[in-house]
C-alpha cells in the first residue's frame, strides 16, 4: 500500500456547473468525484489531491472543496504537477486524470509506451511532466495516466498504469447533465454480469431492478437488501415445512422474492460502490444454508406422512450433494473461466432452480423440483467440465 497524487485537470472545463457537480451532486448516494476516491482508497493506503485549474474556481466552490475535504479526510496538494516532487527526494504516485471522468480499474502500461509521444511537432523532447503525461495520454487513446513521478525524466524502469477508455467513462456523453450520466453509466454496469444464467438474464434481471434502483436511491446498505433476501426466504422455508398446499404456494412467492432481493443486493452494491468482500462472502452463504434448507423444508411432510419416506429423505440427501457440489464448482467454473480470458460466458445456476422451487410451488409439487433440481445441478457439473476441457484444449492449440 502507497500513498498517491490524485491530480485532476480541469483546463479544459469551462462550464463552472459542471465541476460543481463532478464534485458534490450525489448519484445514488455519492458524488463522481467521491467514487474515484473510493476506488483509489481500496488500492492505496493514503491519497491527496491536486487540482489544476483550481485557482479559477470562484470562492464558493473553494470553500465547499475545504468542507469536502474534511468530510472524505483528505488533503490538497498546492504544487504544480511538474514540481510534485520537490516536496522530497522521493519518487512519488501520481494518478493524472483529464477533465470528468468516472473511474473503474487500473490495467498495466509499459515505460516505452509513455517515451515515445514525449517528443514535440519538431523533434524537440518536451520539458514539461504535465506535457508529457497529456501526450501519452493522447497518444494511446487514454483519459487517466498512473505514473511515477520522478526529477530525472530519463530515469528508466519506471512503472505505468493507465486507465484506458472503456475504464474512465466520459459520463458527461451519457446524459443530458452530470448526475444524469452518472447514473446511467452506474445502470448499465450494475445490470451486466458475464456470469448471469439465462434465467437472471431474461426475468430476474428485470425485476431486480425495480427494487435496486429505489433501495440504493434510499442509501440501503447491500448488505441489508442480502438480510432481507434471506429472511423471505427463510420464511418460505417455514411455510414449506407445513404439509398443505396453500402454505407451499405462499412459500413459492417468498422464496421468488428472495431470489430477486438476492439479485439486487450486488446491483445496489455496484450503483453505491459500496462492493465488498464481506458482502459476497455473506451471500454465498447464506445462499448456500438456505438452499440446504429449503430442499429438506420440502421433503419434510413426505418423509413423515407417505409411505415411501425413507426413500424420498434418500433422493433429497442426494439432490442435495448434487446442488452443493454445483454451488461449489460454479464458483471455480468463474474462477477458472476468467484466468482463460473468457469474461462472457454461459452458466447455469442458482437462477435456474429459484425458477424451478417457484412454480412447483405454485402448482402443489414437493418431490417433483427436488428431483429436478438434483438433476439440473448434475447435468450442470458434467456441462462445466466439458466447457472447461474444451477451452484448455483450445488454449493448448494457440500455444502449441
Amino acid at each position: 500500500m502507497q500513498s498517491i497524487i490524485y491530480a485532476i485537470d480541469f483546463d479544459d472545463v469551462s462550464d463552472p456547473q459542471l465541476i460543481s457537480d463532478y464534485f458534490f451532486a450525489r448519484a445514488y448516494g455519492s458524488s463522481c468525484f467521491e467514487r474515484n476516491l473510493q476506488l483509489l482508497r481500496r488500492t492505496f493506503q493514503e491519497v491527496s489531491v491536486s487540482i489544476v485549474g483550481k485557482e479559477l474556481f470562484s470562492s464558493e466552490t473553494n470553500e465547499k472543496l475545504l468542507l469536502l475535504a474534511k468530510k472524505l479526510n483528505f488533503s490538497f496538494v498546492s504544487r504544480q504537477l511538474d514540481q510534485l516532487p520537490q516536496g522530497d527526494k522521493r519518487s512519488a504516485i501520481v494518478i493524472y486524470q483529464s477533465g470528468l471522468a468516472l473511474l473503474t480499474k487500473f490495467t498495466a502500461l509499459e515505460t516505452t509506451d509513455m517515451e515515445a509521444p514525449r517528443k514535440s511537432d519538431n523533434g524537440s523532447e518536451e520539458s514539461s511532466l504535465l506535457q508529457s503525461i497529456k501526450a501519452a495520454c493522447d497518444h494511446h487513446g487514454a483519459e487517466v495516466l498512473l505514473c511515477h513521478v520522478f526529477p530525472s525524466h530519463s530515469e528508466e524502469g519506471v512503472p505505468f498504469i493507465l486507465y484506458r477508455p472503456q475504464e474512465a467513462v466520459n459520463i458527461t456523453s451519457m446524459g443530458p447533465d452530470l448526475v444524469a450520466g452518472v447514473k446511467r453509466h452506474l445502470e448499465i454496469r450494475a445490470s451486466q454480469r458475464s456470469m448471469d444464467g439465462p434465467v437472471s438474464r431474461l426475468i430476474v434481471r428485470h425485476l431486480c431492478r425495480l427494487a435496486s434502483k429505489p433501495l440504493a436511491a434510499a442509501g440501503i446498505h447491500p448488505n441489508y437488501v442480502t438480510l432481507a433476501g434471506a429472511l423471505s426466504a427463510f420464511c418460505a422455508v417455514l411455510l414449506f415445512l407445513d404439509g398443505r398446499a396453500s402454505p407451499l404456494a405462499v412459500g413459492g412467492v417468498c422464496w421468488l422474492i428472495g431470489g430477486i432481493l438476492d439479485e439486487a443486493d450486488g446491483e445496489v452494491a455496484r450503483l453505491q460502490g459500496k462492493e465488498s468482500t464481506f458482502g459476497s462472502w455473506l451471500d454465498l452463504t447464506l445462499d448456500r444454508v438456505l438452499d440446504a434448507a429449503m430442499l429438506l423444508a420440502l421433503a419434510w411432510p413426505l418423509t413423515l406422512h407417505e409411505p415411501y419416506g425413507e426413500q424420498y429423505l434418500i433422493i433429497t440427501l442426494c439432490a442435495l450433494v448434487a446442488v452443493s457440489a454445483s454451488s461449489y464448482t460454479g464458483l471455480l467454473y468463474d474462477s477458472w473461466m476468467r484466468s482463460k480470458d473468457r469474461h462472457t460466458y454461459f452458466r447455469l445456476g442458482r437462477d435456474v432452480r429459484i425458477l424451478i422451487i417457484t412454480l412447483c410451488a405454485l402448482f402443489g409439487f414437493r418431490m417433483l423440483p427436488i428431483v429436478l433440481c438434483g438433476v439440473f445441478a448434475a447435468t450442470e457439473i458434467g456441462r462445466r467440465f466439458w466447457v472447461c476441457w474444451r477451452v484448455e484444449r483450445s488454449v493448448q492449440g494457440i500455444y502449441e
